[in-house]
């Protein structure tokens, strides 16, 4: 979780690193690369050097601290409890991280979507329009073999992880739900801003999952994008303005809901961390910590409720990616696999590398798409290897760049959430 960037001044912390090296063998740049400053060690010299005045900011510098995925598989390692991810976005809060991240105009352009498109679902939605008509008139494809979209591996890849998604969905605020007395819980559900834009149709089947297991469930009406997407672009008073938003969405259901419940493993790194970004604001800090308190991400609300397991044998082979915010920023890391393992006729055969970042890593899969791309080649080889016909993944954006770059290998793999697999279970029940 993050520290308060006061607290790290001169990243005090990094002291704390013994430069015992347990960290490269899990640090899937430095395996990519094999270079000391891809590394979370080198790193760690770099932007100690940096607050100390010994080095001056380069291009050199920047780019081996903009590759760092934060995908913090390095914490989870580390016997000394360095809390490196804390390090890597306090210099990316820093005008030293800042000054020459959106240098070129692709990066302005991603850097504008990122920040001024993606937060909001209404531009979201026109822009998914756009690229829909795009599609059917065949310029999307042609833009992907330009010279203008090729050294960005065809950033701009929505039709490829579009198709197969409905068009249109109920509102989830207008979806009819049964009456439940007296509910085993009551909860309210956080749908966020891209993944409710692009992959709705898995919140409604974490709807569904939810009241499946008695659960009544609320959705604010007025909640938003979490932030994440602006703290880790180094606009934190952007991101605190979105916790803002959401505390007051929520804030009138805290008193008798037991868990706020989200289904994306980045949001809800950045949800549990609410109190810490607006840990120094008098207006907003207490309200925070109440709402930090009933944050849970749907797989652990589900392993502790506990679950209800479908009933119906379904026999498929699934693998089981683990997503860097789940496994090493909320530390969750068997609550999928016991949901997945409830699944009567589901065989979960586990992959290389699980917990290994696939490259997605909020919006670096845009920015740096050379080694993201790398990544998730790597991700879906060892999930080849599995014989697994799907992969389960438990965050919108994996999910989404996984899909993308095993349409360009022309590879026939279901990439799904877990809940999507538990509500498909559900459904059989039915027929």
């Amino acid at each position: 979780m993050m520290q308060p960037a006061s607290s790290l001044p001169s990243f005090d912390y990094a002291t704390h690193c013994v430069h015992c090296g347990l960290c490269l063998p899990h640090c899937p740049t430095y395996a990519v690369n094999l270079d000391e400053n891809d590394s979370p060690r080198g790193r760690i010299y770099l932007m100690q050097a940096l607050a100390n005045g010994r080095l001056e900011t380069s291009a050199r510098v920047q780019q081996h601290l903009d590759l760092c995925l934060d995908c913090r598989a390095c914490e989870t390692v580390c016997p000394s409890g360095v809390p490196y991810g804390s390090m890597i976005e306090h210099y990316r809060l820093s005008p030293a991280g800042r000054q020459k991240r959106h240098s070129g105009w692709r990066q302005r352009l991603i850097a504008r979507l990122v920040q001024q498109v993606f937060p909001y679902r209404r531009r979201t939605r026109w822009l998914l329009s756009l690229v829909r008509m795009f599609d059917r008139l065949g310029l999307f494809r042609r833009l992907q073999r330009s010279k203008l979209l090729a050294a960005q591996q065809a950033q701009f890849y929505f039709a490829d992880i579009l198709r197969g998604e409905p068009r249109r969905l109920t509102p989830i605020e207008e979806v009819a739900r049964p009456a439940i007395s007296p509910p085993r819980r009551t909860v309210a559900l956080f749908l966020g801003c891209v993944s409710e834009s692009i992959l709705g149709a898995t919140n409604r089947a974490t709807h569904r999952v939810l009241l499946r297991n008695q659960c009544s469930v609320h959705t604010p009406r007025n909640q938003g994008c979490c932030g994440a997407i602006h703290y880790h672009a180094g606009h934190a008073e952007q991101a605190r303005s979105f916790a803002r938003d959401n505390l007051r969405a929520f804030a009138p259901m805290l008193p008798f809901i037991d868990a706020i419940v989200t289904n994306v493993a980045g949001c809800g790194v950045m949800l549990k961390d609410y109190a810490m970004l607006l840990h120094d604001d008098p207006h907003w800090a207490d309200l925070a910590q109440q709402f930090v308190a009933k944050v849970r991400d749907i797989n652990e609300f589900l392993a502790a409720l506990p679950l209800d397991p479908p009933q119906h044998s379904h026999p498929q082979r699934v693998t089981y990616h683990e997503a860097c915010h789940l496994a090493h920023g909320q530390k969750i890391r068997s609550a999928p696999r016991q949901l997945l393992q409830s699944i009567p006729g589901l065989q979960l055969t586990e992959m290389v590398e699980a917990d290994w970042c696939c490259g997605a890593a909020g919006t670096y899969n845009l920015t740096q798409p050379e080694m993201a791309g790398q990544l998730a080649r790597r991700k879906l080889d060892h999930s080849a290897e599995t014989g697994s016909q799907i992969m389960a993944v438990a965050n919108a954006g994996c999910i989404l760049h996984l899909r993308q770059q095993a349409a360009l290998r022309r590879e026939s793999l279901s990439i799904v959430h877990p809940v999507d697999l538990l509500d498909q279970a559900y459904q059989r029940e039915q027929r």
